[in-house]
């Protein structure tokens, strides 16, 4: 077996088995987001803390950061770092590397790219890249090495990481999936498209550039190559046609029928693909955040430090880039996984006959991760407690000189290292913004600093402190970063005290230019001109807050409606229900549906008292549109 993986065509088929932009709109761009989230981790490095799993991934007994699961995943790894050697095979070498980063990621809140293991992987798999693009007959090893490469330092492989993109591309069958290169466009295989999705997941994540019809493609077979009970196949065989799933009628039925038999290691790829790929496409919202949640409960940061990282591929990369990136069925898309959660709900087990049991298991984790993120949990029945078991089954297999014991179709580096990408739940840890991760220490980062990325990928900290009348002319000019609009909202008493010390002319022309801000594309600067015209109290500014509250992101309306208790001093009246301003305050992609609409309405209505009220004042006052 020359792979990583993990699966091999004598394998019978029934058994086998992870910023953004700083002048683009900001409003529904859940990009945003992430820089905070970054700020959050890097708050573990200044504090010495470890990550910590959020609620809904938590099951009944055992997270990553329960004392047994730690002390598991602290022996493979001691276990890797002396097993492999410098002619250990590279896809080996790769793999294991891996997961000694996401291990460093998940209990150390660090990327290790000084860590010997690590650093010679990447560098030598950097330098082969070529001849893995022309000799490589299986997607198992390009795809672990751009997750790799991307994960340790993105920008100091970013050549390589681009040549295995395209490579991808080059390798993806017409209709959508992924199989070995001598097997041309005749079969598709779940278990190698799997990995090109995620593959393409981890670059978007790093701010890499890709055809999104190459996303689309994989996606719209994946669902279409679903068995009619909702289960996943390994391996199909196809016309090589562009839209041929991989069905073909069985000798003599006279009608078409699905030729390979479902299994439980297949059925989790193919959901969790599905699930992967719709996030990719942002085709539909997400139900939870929880990489957002784990980086919260980190504490110990300055809450004036900001963290800023620009994508690979520069800001109009995908990564900045909101709302649905191409057009899809999304019926198609919620008949099919809900036909596939039926199917892993009623038939789950941690299957012990499966020849490749901790490939399964990360393979069931990435399913889970990403139906979390879309659904907000991960089903019912047994499903439920799918970590608790995966995790009691690497216990029953200590033992002997690996730690566990190896598979029947994993040697003794797969098997480890497969095993700490479940144990340290991979999925969510890719999407804990690594940049921020290599902010080793945080000695000497002012209470009031920005962070930067440097070309080298390593954190750097930015002097970035201007005055009212700088951060007005870069604002004018279209210069001024996100990192600054930011630290300028949060530091805005300063410049309103600046503000009211000027002239009257100055401080004219610095209102109408605020006020016209307030329908700004880009999220910070309507936020600075909401808190800025709402901490000045003044009656002028009202009707500028009255078209606050009817903005996209609920966060501003709030900002608007309590500017408007201030300017009218009606602090104790014209308030909002609780739970409306608990809504109103979290991740909007965190919001479903009815709790946005709900906002909305009581925003609406709100918006009407205020208007009433500022009229019977000043009657012939003209209102923004």
């Amino acid at each position: 077996m020359d792979s990583i993986g993990m699966i091999e065509e004598n394998i019978d088929c029934r058994s086998c088995g992870s910023r953004f932009d700083a002048t683009a709109s900001l409003v529904r761009n859940p990009q945003w987001v992430r820089a905070i989230i970054s700020c959050a981790v890097i708050a573990m490095c200044f504090a010495n803390f470890f990550l910590v799993t959020p609620d809904v991934s938590a099951q009944a007994v055992y997270s990553p950061d329960h004392p047994e699961v730690r002390a598991l995943a602290d022996d493979l790894v001691n276990y890797l770092k002396g097993a492999i050697k410098p002619n250990s095979q590279m896809n080996s070498r790769v793999l294991a590397a891996l997961a000694v980063v996401q291990h460093s990621k998940r209990y150390n809140g660090s990327v290790p790219v000084s860590d010997p293991l690590v650093k010679q992987a990447c560098d030598d798999v950097a330098a082969q890249v070529d001849e893995i693009i022309e000799n490589e007959r299986e997607m198992y090893m390009p795809c672990i090495t751009i997750i790799l490469l991307a994960e340790t330092n993105a920008r100091a492989y970013r050549e390589p990481i681009k040549k295995l993109l395209r490579f991808l591309e080059d390798r993806q069958n017409p209709n959508g999936s992924y199989t070995y290169k001598n097997e041309g466009y005749k079969s598709c295989d779940m278990s190698q498209t799997q990995f090109a999705a995620l593959a393409m997941f981890v670059a978007k994540l790093h701010g890499f550039d890709m055809d999104v019809q190459m996303a689309k493609r994989t996606l719209d077979w994946t669902l279409n190559s679903q068995a009619p009970d909702g289960g996943w196949a390994y391996k199909l065989k196809a016309s090589g046609t562009a839209n041929d799933p991989g069905f073909k009628p069985r000798s003599g039925s006279g009608a078409e029928v699905y030729e390979a038999t479902p299994s439980i290691s297949m059925s989790f790829a193919g959901g969790g693909t599905a699930y992967l790929l719709s996030d990719f496409l942002q085709l539909n919202k997400r139900a939870k955040s929880m990489s957002k949640s784990l980086s919260k409960k980190t504490i110990g940061l300055p809450k004036t430090v900001t963290f800023y990282v620009e994508p690979v591929d520069g800001k109009n990369s995908l990564l900045n880039k909101t709302g649905p990136l191409v057009q899809f069925d999304r019926g198609k898309f919620s008949n099919k996984v809900r036909a596939g959660n039926a199917w892993l709900e009623r038939g789950f087990k941690v299957d012990r006959n499966v020849p490749f049991t901790c490939y399964y298991l990360f393979t069931m984790e990435r399913y889970a991760y990403f139906r979390e993120q879309a659904e907000g949990n991960v089903g019912n029945g047994n499903l439920v407690n799918w970590y608790d078991e995966g995790f009691k089954y690497l216990q029953e297999q200590r033992g002997g000189n690996s730690v566990i014991k190896p598979q029947s179709k994993e040697n003794n580096i797969w098997s480890p290292a497969l095993a700490i990408l479940f144990l340290v739940r991979s999925s969510e840890v890719l999407n804990v913004e690594p940049a921020a991760s290599r902010a080793l220490g945080g000695q000497g980062f002012k209470k009031d600093s920005v962070l930067r990325t440097g070309a080298n990928g390593l954190i750097r900290q930015v002097e970035t402190e201007k005055n009212l009348s700088d951060l007005i002319s870069m604002m004018k000019e279209g210069e001024a970063d996100n990192e600054q609009l930011r630290e300028l909202a949060e530091a805005l008493k300063k410049q309103i005290s600046e503000f009211r010390a000027k002239d009257d002319k100055s401080r004219g022309e610095i209102k109408a230019f605020l006020q016209s801000m307030i329908a700004a594309r880009n999220y910070y600067r309507r936020l600075i001109a909401v808190r800025f015209l709402a901490g000045e109290q003044a009656m002028d500014n009202v009707p500028a807050l009255l078209y606050a509250l009817g903005d996209p992101d609920l966060r501003i309306c709030i900002e608007a409606h309590d500017g408007l208790r201030l300017v009218s001093r009606k602090i104790d009246s014209m308030k909002l229900s609780e739970l409306t301003r608990k809504n109103a305050l979290r991740d909007p992609d965190a919001l479903t549906a009815e709790e946005s609409d709900s906002c909305r309405l009581e925003f609406n209505e709100m918006k009407r008292e205020w208007t009433g009220w500022f009229l019977k004042i000043r009657p012939s006052a003209e209102l923004l549109d």
